[in-house]
């Protein structure tokens, strides 16, 4: 529920600060008073959209902010899935500021929300009825969002299956190629794949070859200086290696006749070890680099073959890799389509039969909930001075331009609803008969079987079109539905007006050669004076008093 209202320099409203409670509240004051102004407010704080024109000239920003408490297990939901939660009381608090600048700030008990979480939680804190939302009501095509909302029809399982139906669809008409395409769709894709087979590419090939073609010329200075070294050492007309041999061989037959004998002896050995291993390595690597040695002209003509291919299918190695993949993949789809299409039929059959079943028991429940509308509204209608009027809500299927059922993602049903206001005539669409005061009468009736679900409610001048004993039945029927919950209503009926709880009065006046909007709480005198206001005396005679007087106090009987 709407606990107070805080607004700062948004239109006419310098400052303005209110606090509300529980039951019937009506707003009333002259026109151009500001009486809507509070009503934007308000949607400000509910995520409506922000326009710099609503920010009171002169002013760099305009501010909004309000506090709600006892909040619908909806509303929680929506706070605890944002990371938000009330304070330690239950309550939040909305704030928002639309700057000259163009930018928003908008809060949540001090935290920085977006727009539209505003909007979300928005939907389950205030109801508002406003003055167009009776031209809405004409629209057709909305009727069927009206039916689902009175009967809380769900539509989550029929939308799953929709839009598998949809998937579905899409999937075969796109395996489902002419066979000519598909034979030339095939024909390229092996032309491709055996460039890509003929050129055999492995990753980092390119880079690795653009490295050898650059060390070339060092690579054969080491070929060369490994066999020579090699050669030096083991493999030569005089081998290092064989001559430390003959050395050794030498010293070991006089070893025992010099006193260094043994120490000379071992020293030859340990170099005779290490020229065969020395000579060993040489040899080896004179090897490797021998064997991993290209001719120039392969390198250049496989950096040319490579590269060929990456303009075709790269530009990286990787890329022309996964093409490759790609493209067998396909081939192989291409090679089993039948199969798949086959698979895909089955499964469009299937998924279809199963959105057939859901959109059937959704128009069953459709049906099922329109004439429970149809009665209820008739019931509310009778009751605001329509007798005889017929309602019905019409739930037939749609068709498309072959005549055939068009599902779309709400189901199969258009909805429409026809009227009839008085005895003999037959019932027609809406959208054709309504009087200004029968859509005041109708929407109002819509609302009030709507609004079950919310505590706060605001009605912005639905009194449009109506007088007399209709108004005051209106005004009863505000009243009775204000128990235990809010109730807003702008109004310039007096039988309206008298029936609140609490009466607030918008006032506009001059101050310091600047026009600003009040809003005052009225006292038992203060509201007689303003429903003889009302009531359409410019003079206040004692004779208008007491017929203020009068309706106030018959309006405190709420039967």
């Amino acid at each position: 529920m709407l606990t107070a209202l805080h607004v700062e320099n948004i239109a006419i409203i310098d400052r303005l600060d209110i606090e509300f409670q529980n039951g019937f509240t009506v707003l009333t004051g002259e026109t151009g008073a500001g009486k809507s102004i509070i009503i934007d407010s308000i949607l400000l704080l509910l995520g409506n959209k922000a326009s710099k024109d609503l920010i009171r000239s002169g002013a760099e920003a305009g501010i909004v902010s309000a506090c709600f408490c006892a909040l619908s297990a909806e509303a929680l939901e929506i706070l605890g899935k944002n990371g938000l939660s009330p304070d330690e009381e239950g309550n939040i608090t909305i704030y928002r500021k639309i700057g000259i600048d163009g930018k928003n700030n908008a809060r949540i008990n001090g935290i920085t929300v977006t727009v539209s979480i505003l909007r979300e939680l928005g939907e389950h804190l205030v109801n508002i009825h406003g003055q167009h939302d009776g031209v809405l009501l004409l629209d057709s095509k909305r009727h069927l969002s009206y039916l689902d909302e009175f009967g809380a029809v769900d539509t989550e399982l029929y939308r799953v299956c929709y839009e598998k139906v949809k998937k579905l669809r899409v999937q075969l008409s796109e395996m489902q190629l002419k066979e000519a395409e598909k034979e030339r769709r095939r024909e390229q894709l092996l032309i491709w794949l055996k460039q890509l087979d003929d050129c055999a590419l492995q990753e980092g090939e390119h880079d690795d070859l653009l490295s050898r073609r650059k060390n070339m010329l060092t690579n054969g200075e080491i070929i060369e200086g490994l066999h020579a070294a090699a050669t030096a050492v083991y493999d030569g007309e005089l081998p290092a290696a064989q001559l430390v041999r003959e050395a050794l061989d030498a010293m070991l037959s006089i070893e025992k006749l010099l006193p260094q004998g043994e120490e000379l002896t071992r020293r030859l050995s340990l170099a005779s070890a290490e020229l065969d291993d020395l000579g060993a390595e040489l040899g080896k690597l004179f090897d490797d680099y021998a064997s991993d040695q290209m001719d120039p002209q392969e390198i250049e003509e496989r950096l040319d073959q490579i590269e060929q291919i990456k303009k075709a299918f790269g530009p990286t190695d990787r890329d022309v890799l996964d093409h490759q993949a790609a493209y067998r993949d396909e081939l192989d789809a291409l090679d089993h389509s039948e199969d798949r299409i086959h698979q895909l039929e089955q499964d469009f059959l299937e998924a279809r039969a199963e959105l057939d079943r859901c959109a059937a028991d959704l128009t069953e429940k459709r049906q099922k909930t329109a004439k429970e509308m149809e009665w209820r509204l008739r019931n509310e209608l009778v009751y605001l001075d329509m007798p005889k009027v017929q309602f019905m809500v019409r739930v037939q299927d749609r068709l498309n331009d072959r005549g055939g059922i068009r599902y779309r993602p709400d189901g199969k049903d258009d909805v429409e609803f026809f009227l009839s206001a008085n005895a003999g005539e037959t019932l027609r669409p809406l959208a054709k008969i309504a009087s200004g005061g029968e859509l005041s009468r109708i929407m109002l009736s819509m609302k009030s079987v709507l609004n079950q679900g919310f505590d706060t409610v605001v009605y912005d001048e639905v009194d449009t079109g109506v007088s007399g004993a209709t108004a005051d039945k209106i005004g009863k029927k505000l009243q009775s539905g204000a128990e235990g919950r809010q109730v807003f209503c702008i109004t310039h009926l007096a039988q309206i007006a008298a029936r609140a709880d609490h009466h607030l009065k918008v006032v506009k006046q001059e101050i310091k050669g600047r026009v600003s909007s009040s809003v005052h709480t009225l006292n038992e005198e203060e509201r007689v004076r303003e429903v003889a206001r009302i009531m359409g005396g410019e003079e206040l005679t004692e004779t208008l008093l007491q017929s203020a007087k009068e309706i106030i106090t018959n309006s405190k009987n709420k039967d």
